[in-house]
């Protein structure tokens, strides 16, 4: 049997992804002041963002494997009582030993709640799940956005603390909302299926679909943290001689590229095709990758910001692509596969850049991503099928005669 929820029960998610991930990411511009206060080098601050990647990682597989046996409710709650765990054991942190612990709960917390929240959306109606899939994506976005806006804020008025606290104090909100809607048996959106029944062969996808699927997070995620966090702050200050007031800008202007992209995307996908979606997304990105490394001037650099967040549309499509040839069987446990690439590369990535960068410059640094986002481009031109209902049915119309 599959049970699908409601519009306004997905707005509540929707909502509720919003602010418990900008809960869990008040962290980046508080790292100066945390230093100070623990005693934290650059390399501790850096192994803070570790630290946090780990959690996400270790957290992958069983959210995954979760959301095929529990109701999306109690996971959402479970989700949020994390990230509020997190925030107030690292905002309480006597020591960086403190800090080290609360990071990783905040990064146990982040991969639950997108884990749950993507297999919600994941398990909308064929015909539509492209847009839902774009709803899940600019709700994530715009918390990524907000939070550290949010907490530079708290603590520019008061203290790095208060604005951890605060985070808790927002996810502990979320929590207790979920508790009391689970108490009234909200409808659920996970696709439920019997675990006796069969899966028929069509229904399964071959291991090199799924092998193109599941490096698309790491394509994003790589570009993310090695460009976006790394390189294109550092290019910025060393070449370019920029402000951190102009990076932070240019920084808020690729967020809302983000953002548009991620929400063109989803009419782009349910209409026209998802690979229609996907793979311009790719190519604008490969774009942006090779602006940045061959640039000279401050034009390419904004140009690379922009056009890398337009782009980056791989993870939701590829999300929608997984979901339509899963249907709902073994779902989760792909979702968790799907996170934890993902999540690799958002933890190797950056050490990869910054080592490059440091040998022998931009060029150089850019160089793996680019490779590796080619390949998947290439890979996914050629390995993914079309899923979109409409094109199937053309497609199979065609093979008939």
């Amino acid at each position: 049997m599959i049970k699908r929820a409601s519009w306004s029960v997905s707005a509540g998610v929707a909502a509720a992804l919003f602010v418990v991930t900008a809960a869990a990411f008040l962290r980046p511009p508080l790292l100066p002041d945390i230093g100070r206060d623990l005693g934290l080098s650059a390399i501790g601050l850096g192994a803070l963002g570790s630290f946090f990647a780990l959690g996400r990682l270790a957290a992958d597989f069983p959210a995954g494997r979760s959301t095929e046996r529990y109701r999306m409710g109690p996971m959402m709650a479970l989700a949020a009582f994390l990230v509020g765990a997190g925030s107030l054991t690292f905002g309480s942190a006597s020591s960086k030993y403190g800090a080290f612990v609360g990071v990783f709960v905040l990064g146990i917390g982040s991969a639950w709640t997108l884990t749950t929240a993507m297999a919600h959306f994941a398990a909308s109606p064929k015909r539509r799940r492209g847009v839902a899939m774009s709803v899940f994506a600019g709700s994530l976005l715009a918390g990524q956005a907000v939070g550290p806006t949010m907490s530079g804020l708290i603590a520019e008025a008061s203290d790095w603390r208060v604005a951890l606290w605060a985070g808790a104090g927002l996810a502990g909100v979320v929590m207790l909302a979920f508790i009391i809607v689970t108490s009234r048996r909200m409808p659920d959106a996970t696709i439920v299926r019997s675990p006796v029944q069969p899966v028929a062969a069509e229904e399964s996808p071959s291991p090199k679909v799924l092998a193109v699927l599941y490096l698309l997070p790491a394509v994003q995620f790589s570009i993310g943290a090695a460009l976006v966090q790394t390189l294109i702050p550092i290019v910025a200050d060393g070449r370019l001689g920029l402000s951190v007031g102009v990076v932070g800008s240019a920084l808020g202007l690729g967020g809302v590229a983000r953002f548009l992209g991620a929400i063109l995307a989803g009419p782009v996908s349910d209409r026209v095709g998802r690979k229609a979606a996907l793979i311009p997304g790719l190519m604008i990105q490969m774009a942006g990758i090779m602006m940045l490394g061959l640039g000279a001037g401050r034009s390419w650099w904004w140009a690379s910001i922009i056009l890398l967040g337009l782009g980056s549309v791989g993870v939701s499509v590829g999300t929608t692509i997984l979901a339509d040839v899963s249907e709902g069987v073994r779902l989760g446990r792909r979702l968790g596969a799907f996170r934890f690439t993902g999540d690799l590369g958002f933890l190797v990535a950056p050490v990869v850049a910054g080592f490059l960068y440091e040998r022998w410059g931009t060029l150089a640094a850019v160089l793996p991503v680019l490779a590796l986002t080619l390949s998947v481009t290439i890979a996914s031109i050629i390995v993914l099928p079309e899923t979109l209902p409409r094109l199937q049915s053309v497609v199979r119309r065609r093979g008939g005669r």
